[in-house]
């Protein structure tokens, strides 16, 4: 047989073959995603802030051209991630942070690739992919005991 057992069940060097055995080869633990539950989410952030430089760009661009167009993006980049990640019920500001910072890079590397349409593009993409990088980095900070401490509410005494 291909898979190393003879017609009786038995392995090529005599021992039976055990079928409860599993392969763990594909398994590895130091690969484990270690993220506690209540940051495990959608991405609803970077739809949020692509959606929203999309849409502030077009608009800013209608009112002031193409410096209104990167601030409308960048605002509505930062609209559009702080509501998406309020959605799911967790902070803001590390998403509605990197939503800004990623349209602003996108719009301007996307415009000298492409001129205008490459900076609605790069804008949109780099709102996106922004949102969920600073949302990440907010819930790493969060995570790491190193850098969080427990606080006292003084004002009710908790």
């Amino acid at each position: 047989m291909r898979d190393g057992t003879m017609r009786d069940g038995t392995m090529r060097d005599g021992t039976m073959r055990d079928d409860t055995m599993r392969d763990d080869t594909m398994r590895d633990d130091t690969m484990r995603d270690d993220t506690k539950m209540e940051n495990e989410e959608g991405g609803t952030e970077a739809v949020g802030a692509g959606a929203g430089a999309i849409g502030g760009a077009l608009v800013g661009g209608a009112v002031a051209g193409p410096p209104g167009a990167l601030v409308g993006g960048a605002i509505g980049a930062v609209g559009g991630a702080v509501a998406g990640e309020s959605t799911e019920g967790d902070d803001e500001v590390g998403a509605g942070a990197g939503g800004a910072a990623g349209a602003v890079t996108g719009a301007v590397v996307g415009g000298a690739i492409a001129g205008p349409p490459g900076a609605l593009v790069g804008g949109a993409v780099g709102a996106a992919g922004g949102a969920g990088v600073g949302d990440q980095a907010e819930e790493e900070t969060e995570e790491d005991p190193m850098l969080t401490t427990d606080r006292t509410d003084y004002n009710t005494n908790r």
